[in-house]
């Protein structure tokens, strides 16, 4: 049964690559980490043990029965004037599957409003809206199974779109091992409105991880690649573009992370992201460009966690998550 279903997965991935719509990827806020235990090593994780519910928006089959009854919010200041929600919500349907309903959104802040002569006409405003349904089923002891649907609305000023998207997922966990792995496509998808006459495609991405706990030290490594989809990821250098030798071709889909786990009410993470700390380092020279840290820590029937990451050379995000199972409040 799994096996039918990797080579399924496989097959679907080979389709989609091949049929992808030409043209610009819009909607990039959907990969902007939306879990703190994600953020803290590196900015995504698709194999994470970790109970946190946010994790689905990365991986839909991280999505488990042990999250039954569960809800976070979240909330990032990104840069300059963004600002980023989110909430969750899972409920178990029997012992082998379990649904999640989740909400991200964007603002934007104001913006001036300006003809192409630069003069000034008013304030005009972007947002973007993520409305996500999650569902996750149990295929073996070891493996589990998962999608997401997203619909996602747009608007910049008086442009408006609109698409949908979804997410397929894999997770294995061996826990007498300490081991888990993910893999996960994201992002399948087209726009149903475009801002124009101009479709534009889907950020679809493959991505893998592996995530690995020490047998005699309260230590996990994690390991993602993304950008699968994409191995050439060139940059700009000097208004031109730049190529890459093969080491750094490679690192630039690599995060790393580590995470000191003394309990399982206390976490702490670090991480650091090649690709990011490259590309920061193009226009400025910065010591912690590629570096994230994180923490996660349960405070009576809440389990609070942050993270802090410098996403952009104008400056670094902080982002918080609270989450609870009602079932404490008996809810």
């Amino acid at each position: 049964m799994v096996r039918k279903l990797v080579i399924s997965f496989l097959l679907l991935l080979l389709t989609y690559s091949l049929s992808a719509q030409s043209g610009e990827e819009v909607y990039q806020f959907l990969n902007i980490p939306t879990s703190v235990s994600a953020a803290g090593v590196g900015g995504n994780s698709v194999s994470s043990a970790e109970k946190d519910l946010n994790l689905t928006f990365h991986n839909p089959a991280i999505l488990s029965t042990d999250m039954d009854n569960n809800f976070s919010v979240g909330y990032m200041h990104y840069v300059a004037d963004i600002n980023i929600g989110s909430a969750a919500y899972a409920h178990k349907i029997n012992d082998r599957s379990i649904v999640m309903a989740g909400i991200r959104y964007v603002d934007y802040g104001s913006m001036l409003w300006t003809t192409p002569s630069d003069e000034v006409l008013g304030n005009t405003y972007a947002q973007d809206i993520a409305l996500t349904g999650a569902y996750s089923w149990l295929l073996s002891e070891n493996w589990r199974a998962g999608s997401n649907l997203t619909f996602i609305y747009s608007a910049l000023d008086t442009y408006k779109s609109a698409a949908i998207g979804v997410d397929l997922g894999l997770y294995y966990s061996n826990s007498s091992k300490l081991f888990s792995a993910g893999l996960v496509v994201k992002n399948l998808g087209s726009q149903i409105v475009s801002y124009d006459d101009t479709y534009e495609r889907m950020p679809w991405d493959i991505q893998f991880g592996v995530s690995q706990r020490l047998a005699h030290a309260p230590i996990r490594l994690t390991m993602t690649a993304q950008n699968i989809s994409d191995m050439k990821l060139p940059y700009l250098l000097n208004d031109s573009t730049s190529k890459d030798n093969f080491t750094s071709k490679i690192f630039k889909h690599l995060l790393f992370g580590v995470e000191f786990i003394p309990s399982e009410n206390f976490l702490l993470s670090l991480g650091y992201n090649y690709r990011r700390s490259s590309e920061q380092n193009i226009n400025q020279r910065t010591s912690f460009g590629g570096f994230s840290a994180g923490f996660a820590m349960r405070v009576k029937k809440m389990r609070v966690g942050a993270s802090y990451a410098k996403y952009h050379i104008s400056g670094s995000a902080l982002q918080l998550t609270l989450g609870t199972n009602m079932s404490t409040f008996g809810l």
